[in-house]
This record gives C-alpha cells, sequence and structure tokens, in this order.
C-alpha cells in the first residue's frame, strides 16, 4: 500500500512535460472561445439561417440528407481528388450541371477558391496552397458553391443575403456537410522550436464553431438521427451551451 501510494504521489508530483502543457493551454483556449459565445442571443439568427438555406435548397430532402462526418472516399491524385470533392459538394447542394472542369491555380492569398457557372456548366479553381489539405479543399467548394445556389433566381434570397459569407457557410451546413466545416473551421496543432513547443490554432471560414456546432444539430435533427449521434458529430462544442 505505501508503494503503490508513493509511486501515485511521484506522479502526481512530476513536472508536466512541454507537451502536456501546450495541450492543456490549447484546451483552455477552446473553452474560452466556446464560453465566449452567445449562442442563447444568436440563435434567432441562426435559426433563420436554417429556414432561409432550408427554403434555397427547393427540394425538401436534401436538409434532410445525413450529416457526413467525414470523406466518403481516399484520393491520392490530387485532380481526381477535386474532382471527386466537387461532384459530392454539387450532389449534395442539388446543383443541375451539365459540365464541370476543376483545376489548382495560383490564387490571391485572400481568394481561396473560386467557382463560375456558363451556359450550366461550372469551372472550379481552388488556390494551389490547398492542393493537399483534403478537409479544406472540401469546405472551400460548399462555400463557393452555396453561393450560387442561395444567388439562384429561384432561391427566394435577396441577392444582398446571397453575399453573406455567414449564410452561405450556414447553407454548406444545411445540405448535410457541418461535421466536414466544423473541422476544417478549427484547427489545433503542435509546433517546436529548439526545446519548447507551444500550440498553434487556425480558423477559416466566416461561421463561428459554435455556431456551426449548433446548425449541425439542427440539421442532423432534420434527418433523423438520435440525440446521441447528434452529440457525437459536434464534440464538446455545445457542452457548455445547452
Amino acid at each position: 500500500m505505501r508503494t503503490a501510494a508513493a509511486i501515485t504521489l511521484a506522479a502526481f508530483l512530476a513536472p508536466q512535460s512541454s507537451v502536456d502543457v501546450a495541450l492543456a493551454e490549447l484546451q483552455r483556449r477552446r473553452e474560452a472561445l466556446i464560453r465566449a459565445y452567445d449562442l442563447e442571443a444568436e440563435r434567432p439568427r441562426l435559426d433563420r439561417y436554417a429556414r432561409t438555406c432550408t427554403r434555397a435548397l427547393r427540394d425538401p430532402a436534401l436538409a434532410r440528407q445525413e450529416p457526413i462526418g467525414r470523406l466518403p472516399f481516399v484520393v491520392d491524385d490530387r485532380q481526381e481528388f477535386l474532382q471527386r470533392a466537387a461532384a459530392l459538394v454539387v450532389g449534395r447542394l442539388g446543383l443541375r450541371l451539365s459540365g464541370l472542369s476543376v483545376k489548382y491555380s495560383r490564387l490571391p492569398r485572400d481568394t481561396a477558391g473560386r467557382v463560375r457557372i456558363a451556359g450550366g456548366r461550372a469551372a472550379v479553381e481552388i488556390a494551389d496552397r490547398h492542393r493537399d489539405d483534403d478537409e479544406q479543399i472540401l469546405a472551400v467548394l460548399a462555400h463557393e458553391f452555396a453561393h450560387i445556389v442561395l444567388d439562384a433566381p429561384d432561391s427566394g434570397v435577396s441577392p444582398r443575403d446571397a453575399d453573406d459569407e455567414e449564410l452561405a457557410d450556414a447553407m454548406v451546413v444545411m445540405a448535410g456537410m457541418g461535421p466536414l466545416l466544423l473541422r476544417s473551421s478549427y484547427r489545433e496543432g503542435l509546433s517546436r522550436s529548439g526545446g519548447k513547443v507551444a500550440g498553434r490554432i487556425r480558423r477559416t471560414g466566416s461561421l463561428h464553431p459554435v455556431a456551426i456546432a449548433y446548425l449541425t444539430q439542427v440539421q442532423a435533427e432534420m434527418a433523423g438521427l438520435s440525440p446521441e449521434a447528434r452529440q457525437a458529430l459536434v464534440g464538446d462544442w455545445l457542452d457548455k451551451k445547452k
């Protein structure tokens, strides 16, 4: 008993590694970000986004698609991946196209991707700097195509709202791609410099991660998922907001 107690005490008193310290700091920063977002105050706006996007999708079944938590394919060839990812997004959003061409391009730093449609054909460009980031590519594709859905003449969305970056992100979620958007919007990692390890965070997109998590659960409920399954899609992003 004394030996076991001594081992336990020694483990408790042992200094944390720099990795442990960095991971703990990342967790504190994530929890602070969650606490800072007033979901109750933002809920009416987010619910309005959900309704707007559901109407703009036109086919009610599109908003009831089972949310995808991971890409349904693995492709090493970067051009083939881009083609299949674009086709996935087009299908999820219910777009009807006569053709689809994709390529990686050197785009300005403030442009992750762009989509042009003419004569029913879509031409997609993704910034070459994202070539090896599967989830980021899908998020960019989904966001750009979401603007096209919102901008359609029969979407019921005003031109001003069609340009709303947060609404475009909400459209991605309401088409069942919320878990993927959530992961790509908030990334944590560790970097080492000399003997020191530091946590790093990268945020992309327009919607706050808590907002994405909330809308993901709204869409997942529409898709018929159980409360447990809905919670599993968003991890701890909503734990402090119940």
